[in-house]
């Protein structure tokens, strides 16, 4: 019986799973079970002659011997938790029960491996950890709500509540109807319940209302929370307070938006349309950029006691219709006139005054009942000759409220420049239709000349008008006035001139110069000022005429009683009437040569037409430069918003290759120690090809790594190279400025199948810091490397280029520092270099010697002006024929204070 009980005890002790052993106080193991050599690879004898604290993690021995001398010193059994090492250098968790007998000095223990369970519950405890952190960075940074599925709140937490403004107890129960800003239409919260509902993710951004009434942004995800049957539970807002981004956004559009509409209103201001088209234009281009129901422009009678309507801009909703006519809204004229009066008396703008409509006046359209009225004065030299009337659906910020009235301003220019254009064109067809009818009907040229003086001297009111001839070529060269109209009183002067008394006068008509004197006593010469008193001249003006024959004279008008003031206007008239003049002079010799003189006039007509529309085309680009400028500004938030995203996934590579390559070393240890595994895992081995895998999956993590820097130069180089956060005057550095335009034009230097790519040398010295804006100096650095590289483009594309052996194409840049307060910046190329005639115009605006539609012609004019009038530095260009173009940068180290541009100008309006 005791045999049997014996071996019944070693086949248990044998083939029992868990860890038996027997232990002495000495700390040897005496005896242990099969189990211990299959959990930890050791054999028996190696277990059996170490002490078993040598097989203990390090950090576990000293408990472990705690536990021990606890043992040795009681008689009940005794729990704790270990790590063991395996023969494979990994460790196991233990779960120990045991118990001593003193009287042998041994320890009886059972162990079980709890490794699976212990590493669960280490990473339970791990992602218990993480999401911890993760809540608590989420309700730090966002708004976060949980709602049923009827919308109503059941959760909010701070950040919610410290945004808008509610408290938990005024959010809970209620729907996010509370917080709805009336901004967005009912149909995008429509699509937003069919997506949620239909357990979608929803992502969009919404304006928000908060408890006292101001208006906040977010950026908002709705994530569904599903039942086991997939139908939406919860839902779990989670938004990103987006209120300063919107702000900036809003702000750039509102400069963008002003911009484009004093852009237009100048455009069309400077047309040369009549004064209703002018008008009417714009006040559709204010109908478009403002958010207005009416906009209406009149002015002033010629007696300015009466307003007349010119042109208006009535809107519905989106759509504005024009209004040329009075008639076509008599009930505006009820609101206008209340102020009309006002502006008159007092000469002063009214802003945002709140006009509150009544419906059974039915002055405005039923949809506006409170509108904010504005109206602006057009004066020009402290009289009033019209007004702009404004009804806006909002009220009129500052910078808005300042371009109005420099849109009057420039208005009521416009009108005054137009009134005296009509005038003096009235004064001048009548005296240009009394000659061209002399012209017309006949080919006497004493009588067009007797009429021309006749007429100017009755025009201008003036005591004498006489035509002066003047035959230098002749064999006795002579200067006569043939004709002449002159007060009564006043002796004739017909006939010759001696040219010894009056060679100030034939060099004059030689010059073809014009001759203005408004007072005899003024500084003039002294020839001239006997010459002059002889005939009791006081003031006179002489126009010069040249006939295509060669034949010299001169428009004279002279004033007897006093000074006598010629006006632009009258000098404007006259020219015209010298050149009806020139053309009766030639009127019979071009009769004979009609036909080549047609030929040639519209020969010279289709030149000036192709200047009109080069000059047109010119206008358009400046203008659309403009408009782009301001998209410019965006490139610095473009990259931000870029830039966040790739650092989030290049931060997350790394981590993710050490998982890569600890999952594959643990893949390994496998494969080492189940060398046969199933079929079915050979099956699917072969099935992902897992070698290829293995093998590609660390190189495709490096690409990616590689990729993402690749795009973090990129955005670190866009945001270096616009600095358009930057426009005051800073300390940067120049290296990084070129080495930043380098990176964008790289792709222009690569080597393609048509060339050979160009190579960039590059020899910095030690700089510091310079004093500048950055902006700007990047510019001129773009447009010259720019320049170089279509240089050596069209260098390397000729022919003879092709065939011949030359040296590659090269860029050299290189810096230095000049007397200690002056930064040196060289670029040079080895391209076909200059002509001296191209260097002298080259930094002349619209100058360019690349083919039509290649070049603006504005890079180094706009290049010179950054450098010389902004920086106070020197930009000069070196180049000989066949020996390259070397442009020359210097920039003072430190900017003294001087009167510049603001650096928030355009260059383009400068140019």
């Amino acid at each position: 019986m005791i045999a049997q009980s014996e071996e019944q005890y070693s086949r248990f002790f044998s083939l029992s799973l868990d860890l038996l052993c027997i232990a002495g106080f000495d700390g040897y193991f005496k005896q242990l079970n099969p189990a211990w050599i299959k959990t930890l690879g050791w054999s028996y004898q190696e277990l059996l002659s170490q002490p078993f604290i040598k097989f203990v993690h390090p950090e576990d021995r000293e408990n472990t011997i705690l536990e021990a001398q606890r043992i040795a010193n009681s008689v009940d059994a005794i729990c704790w938790e270990n790590r063991y090492i395996c023969a494979d250098g990994t460790y196991k968790w233990f779960s120990w029960n045991a118990t001593s007998f003193t009287e042998d000095n041994l320890i009886y223990a059972v162990a079980r491996d709890i490794t699976i369970d212990k590493e669960n519950e280490i990473k339970l405890q791990s992602s218990i950890q993480e999401l911890e952190t993760l809540k608590f960075a989420l309700n730090a940074h966002s708004l976060v709500a949980i709602t049923d599925k009827k919308g109503l709140i059941t959760y909010a937490n701070d950040k919610f509540c410290e945004v808008s403004k509610y408290s938990k107890e005024e959010l809970l129960g209620q729907d996010h109807r509370i917080i709805n800003s009336g901004y967005h239409p009912k149909e995008v919260f429509e699509q937003l319940w069919r997506t949620i509902t239909q357990g979608k993710i929803w992502r969009g951004e919404l304006k928000n209302k908060a408890k006292d009434g101001s208006f906040y942004w977010v950026d908002t995800l709705i994530v569904p929370k599903l039942s086991p049957e997939g139908k939406p539970e919860q839902y779990v807002a989670i938004r990103t307070d987006i209120t300063q981004r919107k702000l900036s956004e809003l702000a750039i559009l509102e400069r963008s938006r002003l911009s484009l509409l004093s852009a237009e209103v100048s455009l069309a201001l400077s047309q040369s349309s009549t004064l209703a088209e002018i008008i009417q234009q714009c006040t559709h281009t204010i109908s478009q950029y403002l958010d207005v129901a009416f906009v209406g422009i009149w002015t002033c009678d010629k007696q300015n006691t009466n307003l007349e309507f010119q042109a208006g801009v009535n809107c519905i909703d989106s759509s504005c219709s024009t209004l040329s006519a009075i008639q076509d809204f008599p009930h505006h004229m009820v609101v206008v006139n209340r102020v009309i009066d006002v502006i008159t008396n007092n000469h002063q703008a009214i802003v945002n005054q709140e006009i509150i409509i009544n419906y059974q006046e039915k002055i405005l359209n039923s949809k506006f009942s409170i509108l904010n009225f504005s109206a602006y004065p057009l004066i020009v030299e402290q009289e009033l000759i019209g007004i702009i009337a404004l009804f806006c659906n909002q009220v009129l910020n500052e910078p808005t409220h300042n371009l109005l009235n420099w849109i009057a301003n420039n208005i009521a220019v416009a009108i005054d420049r137009i009134w005296v254009r009509e005038q003096l064109l009235s004064r001048r067809e009548a005296l240009l239709l009394s000659l061209a009818s002399q012209i017309r009907s006949s080919l006497e040229l004493d009588t067009i000349l007797e009429t021309a003086v006749n007429e100017i001297r009755s025009l201008l009111q003036i005591d004498r008008c006489y035509f002066l001839r003047y035959l230098p070529y002749s064999s006795q060269p002579s200067l006569t006035i043939t004709h002449e109209a002159r007060h009564y009183n006043l002796p004739s002067m017909l006939g010759d001139i001696r040219l010894k008394k009056s060679k100030f006068l034939a060099q004059i008509l030689l010059n073809q110069e014009i001759f203005c004197i408004h007072d005899i006593h003024s500084d003039i010469d002294k020839n001239m000022q006997e010459f002059l008193a002889e005939f009791g001249i006081t003031s006179q003006l002489l126009l010069p005429v040249k006939s295509n024959s060669g034949e010299l004279g001169a428009i004279v008008c002279s004033h007897c009683s006093g000074e006598r003031i010629w006006s632009n206007s009258e000098i404007g008239l006259l020219q015209a009437v010298t050149d009806q003049l020139a053309i009766a002079i030639d009127h019979a010799q071009l009769y004979t040569q009609s036909r080549a003189a047609t030929l040639a006039a519209q020969t010279h007509a289709e030149k000036l037409t192709e200047a009109l529309h080069k000059l047109q085309e010119t206008q358009a680009q400046l203008i659309q430069q403009e408009k782009m400028s301001s998209l410019g500004q965006l490139v610095a938030g473009v990259a931000h918003e870029i830039n966040n995203p790739i650092n989030f996934i290049h931060g997350n590579l790394s981590p993710a290759d050490e998982y890569v390559q600890e999952l594959l070393d643990l893949l390994r240890l496998y494969q080492e120690h189940y060398p046969h595994p199933d079929l079915e895992i050979l099956n699917f081995c072969e099935a992902i090809d897992l070698e290829f895998i293995v093998e590609d999956l660390t190189k495709l993590l490096s690409s990616m790594k590689i990729g993402t820097n690749r795009i973090r130069e990129i955005v670190l180089s866009l945001r270096n190279f616009s600095r358009l956060d930057e426009a005051d005057m800073k300390a940067v550095d120049i290296h990084e400025g070129i080495d930043s335009t380098l990176l964008i034009l790289q792709n222009r230097f690569k080597a393609k199948p048509e060339y050979t790519g160009i190579e960039i040398i590059k020899e910095y010295g030690n700089l510091p810091l310079v004093e500048c804006y950055p902006g700007q100096i990047n510019q001129v650095f773009m447009n010259i490397i720019n320049n170089a590289i279509d240089a050596l483009d069209n260098y390397d594309n000729q022919p003879s280029q092709k065939d011949n052996f030359r040296i590659p194409s090269q860029i050299r840049i290189s810096t230095e520092l000049a007397n200690q307060n002056r930064v040196i910046v060289r670029i040079a190329d080895n391209g076909p270099g200059l002509t001296s005639e191209t260097k002298q115009k080259l930094f002349d605006p619209f100058f360019t010697t690349k083919p039509v539609g290649k070049g603006t012609g504005l890079g180094l004019s706009i290049s010179y002006q950054i450098v010389v009038e902004k920086h106070c530095g020197v930009l000069r260009c070196e180049s000989e024929l066949g020996k390259g173009t070397e442009f020359w940068i210097e920039i003072p180290l430190y900017q003294e204070e001087k009167q510049v541009l603001s650096p928030s100008k355009s260059f383009m309006q400068i140019a």
